[in-house]
Parts: structure tokens; sequence; C-alpha cells
């Protein structure tokens, strides 16, 4: 198991703050690929940080799956 990235999220939204969710992506796909064997969901989730790493930086986003993911790792 990697060390579990810190949840920076956005004072006055309360979402995501976007680095953040690049780092729980890498995480995730680190997690689905050797912990779990996984390798559609790694590859599912290193091109949702690529993709993001390639756009745009800053602002906060909002995705339910990746808050799905942040709960099951804080409890």
């Amino acid at each position: 198991m990697g060390r579990v990235p810190k949840v920076e999220r956005d004072a006055l939204t309360g979402g995501l703050m976007y680095q953040s969710a690049v780092e729980w992506y890498r995480f995730l796909a680190d997690e689905a690929l050797f912990e779990q064997g996984d390798a559609a969901k790694s590859d599912h989730y290193i091109s949702q940080a690529e993709a993001m790493s390639q756009g745009p930086q800053g602002g906060v986003i909002r995705s339910r799956v990746l808050e799905e993911e942040i709960k099951k790792w804080n409890g």
C-alpha cells in the first residue's frame, strides 16, 4: 500500500482541489495494479490523471466516483 494522499478542498465550495485530484488518481492507479492486480482499473485511473495533467491546471473538480474512493481510504 502506498502513502494515502492528502485531501485538499476549496474552502468556499468544498470541491476537491485539482492537484489533489491528480494525486488521488495516481494513488488509486497504483493501488489497483499492485494491491488488486486490476490492470484495467489502473489504466483508467492513470489516464484520468494524465488527462488532467495535460489540461489547464488549478481550480476545483467534482467527481462522485473519486469522492467515493476517498471515503473508502479515509474512513
